[in-house]
This record gives structure tokens, sequence and C-alpha cells, in this order.
């Protein structure tokens, strides 16, 4: 009995071995079809794709973006950004598809020739030329090629057409891309739906959508700029603009003031709260910022409120007025800020671009103007000027401490050449209440409608960095040479933010030197009169002074000497960069009002 139970635990023992044994076997194959599955797969798709054409590189463009997406990674362009030309066609850079879409690329600098390779097919184009040679076969394109910079720029459809790709597009409402896939298979719409998604996600929102949507303000400028259009943010009836203040390290926006400028509605109920009604959506603000949008408690830390105890304006948080926009708020340079479809935080070219546009949000203008029966903007070409005979201490410093003396303010226009040599004064300027304004770097005496626009651009932005430099502050105001503007001209001065300011009183006083001409101009100037002088002669200077000293004596009217742009504030005119202003009438606010307004425009 002893030896029978030992044998059968002996036995039993093997047996359970053997199974043992089976299992692990079996759990061993189970484990190598599971990894080899996959990997068969991969390798039968990775032919198949050779053979007959199936899913390869995948990559999506971002008009005016110099980076895209290729299978899922975001890849940089070095700077050769896909753009679109003025018939709507895109073109890519030539390098950038090789790059990502595994073709081999060759140049040929002397025939300004590229030859793409694709396997067993060769395409060979040539820069400023629709011919194209694909194969064996001459091809035509739609659009030649072009060089921009040393890079070649290739029609993307066309050359997906050429290599059987597919080509797909999405509107600016869909971040403005561009899917180029080496797949056979049709980009319906749902996968470019799918791929937008993705693509978004990691390059942002397209520029033109950014132009076209998104809210820009400054602290303390009294504009905002939407739809490419700068707006005064001022309330109902009111003259004056009501600026952005900081406050507690977190922006405010005037409410009331803002929604009259987007084309909203903010009531308030006489007690606690307030409504406001946006493009669709409906909020309600209480006076320590409890915010609902349609009905939604809106939260976070820096959702808050006050109402300014001088003035009563009520003021909300950046952040809760994104809310109120259906907006997401983004800090951008020097103090401005965006209220754009998505955060831009991650997204700096996008961050930058929108950067670029806020020229137009200058500083508000002070609120201290005094009230007058006649308001006139006293303006001075050509300067400063230093120290010349009779005026030890500089002319333009003479005229300043009289001006000071008078209580008065005016605006000058500075040449950027002249600042260098005498900028003593260029601390006072800004600090006395005077406008500063740019009267181009060089002075060119063909005028800057001699000039080509990049030589347009430099004299401008040229100057604007020598008068900040030396002032601490940017010109607000340009004038031309001589008044003379054209289509370059106007189209440069609003890139750059700056409004045009001409005048509708010359004294003449570079042609007749002459005081009591000068001094009699501006007696006789109307309200609303911009006067032109120049800080460069005796007698301009001290007729413009003897002129201020006999107006402000009469009893009759009263008479205010404001800046160009305490004279538009006065009268409920918001400067637009690139417009052409002569005189800031009640006559010229009514035309512009009711959109007749056609300014005298000097060549």
């Amino acid at each position: 009995m002893t030896y029978q139970s030992a044998y059968r635990t002996t036995y039993r023992r093997h047996r359970h071995r053997r199974r043992n044994s089976h299992y692990g076997v079996l759990i061993a194959l189970i484990l190598v079809v599971i990894v080899a599955v996959p990997v068969a797969f991969q390798i039968v798709k990775e032919v198949s794709s050779a053979i007959f054409g199936g899913d390869r590189n995948q990559l999506v463009y971002q008009v005016d973006n110099a980076r895209a997406l290729t299978d899922g990674k975001i890849v940089d362009l070095g700077g050769a950004t896909p753009y679109r030309d003025s018939n709507g066609n895109v073109f890519v850079s030539v390098k950038s598809l090789c790059d990502n879409l595994g073709l081999e690329l060759s140049w040929d600098e002397s025939g300004k020739t590229a030859v793409l390779t694709e396997r067993n097919d060769t395409l060979r184009i040539q820069a400023d030329s629709k011919t194209a040679q694909f194969n064996e076969e001459t091809k035509t394109l739609s659009i030649a090629p072009v060089m921009k910079d040393g890079t070649v720029f290739v029609p993307v459809h066309d050359i997906c057409q050429l290599f059987s790709w597919q080509v797909g597009e999405l509107g600016v409402d869909m971040g403005d891309l561009v899917v180029v896939s080496q797949s056979q298979k049709t980009l319906d719409d749902e996968k470019l739906g799918k791929i937008a998604d993705e693509a978004l996600s990691e390059l942002g929102p397209s520029e033109k959508q950014l132009a076209s949507d998104s809210v820009l303000m400054r602290t303390n400028s009294d504009k905002l700029q939407y739809q490419g259009a700068v707006r005064q943010m001022k309330e109902k009836g009111g003259h004056r603009g009501v600026s952005v203040v900081e406050r507690d390290g977190l922006q405010y926006v005037p409410l009331s003031a803002a929604m009259n400028a987007l084309g909203g509605t903010a009531s308030f109920d006489g007690s606690n709260e307030w409504t406001v009604e946006y493009n669709g959506i409906q909020s309600t603000i209480q006076g320590n910022g409890k915010t609902k949008v349609n009905g939604d408690r809106v939260r976070g830390d820096d959702i808050s409120a006050f109402t300014d105890g001088d003035s009563g304006r009520f003021y909300v948080s950046a952040p809760l007025f994104a809310a109120v926009l259906g907006k997401a708020y983004t800090g951008l340079e020097d103090g401005a800020f965006a209220f754009a479809v998505t955060s831009l935080d991650g997204f700096d070219s996008q961050k930058a671009y929108l950067s670029g546009q806020t020229n137009g949000l200058t500083q508000a203008v002070a609120s201290n103007i005094p009230d007058a029966d006649v308001y006139i903007a006293l303006t001075f070409d050509d300067g400063p000027t230093g120290a010349i005979k009779g005026y030890p201490n500089g002319l333009t410093a003479y005229l300043l401490d009289g001006l000071k003396e008078r209580g008065a303010h005016a605006t000058f226009f500075m040449v950027g050449d002249r600042v260098n040599m005498f900028s003593g004064t260029m601390s006072r300027l800004a600090s006395e209440g005077h406008e500063l304004g740019n009267h181009t770097m060089t002075h060119p005496m063909q005028h800057l409608t001699g000039l080509k626009k990049d030589g347009i651009e430099k004299e401008i932005s040229s100057a604007t960095s020598t008068i900040n430099e030396k002032a601490g502050q940017s010109p607000t105001v340009l004038r031309p040479v001589g008044g003379g503007v054209n289509s370059d001209v106007k189209a440069v001065a609003k890139e750059l933010g700056l409004p045009i300011i001409n005048w509708n009183v010359d004294t003449q006083d570079w042609k007749n030197r002459n005081k009591q001409s000068v001094h009699d101009a501006i007696v006789n100037a109307a309200d609303g009169s911009v006067v032109l002088m120049h800080d460069l002669y005796p007698t301009s200077v001290e007729g413009a002074l003897s002129a201020i000293d006999e107006l402000q004596s009469r009893t009759d009217k009263t008479y205010a000497f404001v800046t160009v742009s305490e004279l538009a504030a006065v009268k409920g005119i918001t400067l637009e960069p690139g417009v052409v202003y002569n005189g800031l009438t009640d006559k010229v606010a009514k035309q512009i009002a009711d959109g007749t307004y056609a300014p005298t425009e000097f060549t």
C-alpha cells in the first residue's frame, strides 16, 4: 500500500508536470501570435502601400504659418512660409514638400530649375515658367513657380495633381489649412475635419482667422481693434475715449464703452447688475464680478470687476470680458492683449502676429483738456532746432517755454536726423503734454511719393525708432514731407499704425519769414483748425506765441490750444491709421459719421 501510494503520488506529479508544460507552450504560442500579427500586418501594409499606393505621408500646411504638421509631428519650415497669391492660390516651398514627403530634390542655380523625384516619377520645374516636364511628358502648370528671397515656391495644387497626390483645403474659419496626402484615398469632408481638429490643436488658429475675429486692446489706450479697424471706446453721447486701466496687476476693460465700440449693449439695472448682449450671447455681471454667461456661472481667480468712485464707470477684468465675448484671453507685448478664438499661449507665431497689429492702440488722450469755444491744433514741422543767434538755449526749447507759460499744447512733427542732432528738448515734449509726430528720418526732398514702398517704410520706421529712443515714447501721428501721399504712403502708414495729419491752415512761414503773417493766420483760424508751421524760424515761434496771447485775452470767446489727438477727441473723431486728415472740424466729424468723408490729398 505504501508502494502503491508512492507510485500514484509520483505519477500524479509527473502528469501535472506534463500538463503544466503543455500550458506553457500554449501561452508562448499565444504571445507569439499577439506579437506577430501586428508586425505581419504592418509588413503587409507597407508592401501593399509600396505596390498599390496606400496610406503614406501626410503634410498639413497653414497659410502664413512657418510651421507645419507631418504625420502628427510639428516641423519647422525654415522661414519658408506658405502664402496665398492675389487670386487665392496657395504656394508652398518646394523644399518643404520634398523634405517632408520623402522626395529627392536637386537644384540647378544657373537654370533656376528644380528636379523632384519620387520612386520612378520625376518632375522638372523652372522658376517663372509654367512649362514642366513630368517623366517623358511636357505639362503646363496653371501658375508658374516663383522665387522669393532665394526660396522656390510652387503652386501646391498643380504639384499634387502631377504626382497623383490628394490635396484638400479648409477655409479661414477652419484654420486656413492645406492638406497634402500621398495616399490615393480621397480626402472627404469627414477626414478633413478630423485632420483640421488635430492640426489646429498643434498649429493654432490662422493669421487670417485671428485678423477677422480677434479683439485687441492695450492698457492705457482708449481704442480697440476689431476686424482690422481701430475703434474708440467711448460711452454713448461721449466725445472722449475711455481707456483700459490696470489695477493690482490685472487689466480692466470699461464695460459700457467697449460694448459700444463693438456694437453690443451693456445696461445697468440701477442697483447691482449689468446685462450684456453681444453676438447672441447674454451675460449678467454683478457689482462684485459674479458673472453668468448664457445662464452658466463663470469661475476663475481673475473674474472680477469694480466701479470707479470718481467717474462711476464700471470696469471688468480682461478674463471676465473674454467670457462675455465668448473668446479666450491672451496677453501680448507692451501691455497689449487679445481676445481670440482660443488661447494663444504656446503659439508664439500667432502671438507675435497679433502683437504686430497693435500699433493703432495709442495711449488715451489726457482727460484734462480745457473747455473752450474754439479749439486749435498748432503743429510744428522739421524740428527740433538747437541754439541759434538770439536763442542760446535752443529755438525749440524757447518755444516749449512759451507754450508752458500759456498752458498750450502743440504737436511736433520731427525729422529723425534732427532729433539725433538736437535731442536736448526731447524729454520735455511728452512730459509737458505735447504730441510727438513723425516727419520721416531724412526729410527726402522728392517726398515719400517719390520712393518705393520699402523706402517709405524705412523713412518712417527709422524716425519712429529714433524719436522713441530719445524721447522715451513713440510718435502717434505722421506728417509726410510736403503732405504728399499716394496709395503706398497710406498703406505703410496703416501698417505702422499712424494716422496721416496734414493741415487746413498754412501760415507759409517758410516762405514769408514774417512774424505778423504767422500771427494773423492763427488769429483767423476757425474752430477745429490744424495750423502748419516750422520751429526752424524765430519768426514762426514769435508769431505763434503772440497769436496765443491775443486769442487768450479775448472776452467774446474762449480758446484752447491742443494737440492733434486732443482736438480729435474733443470732436469725437477716431484717428484711423493710414487715413489722411486736414482740419478736424465739426464738419469733418459729421462727414466721418455719415460716411461721406473724402479728405484733400496732396501728391
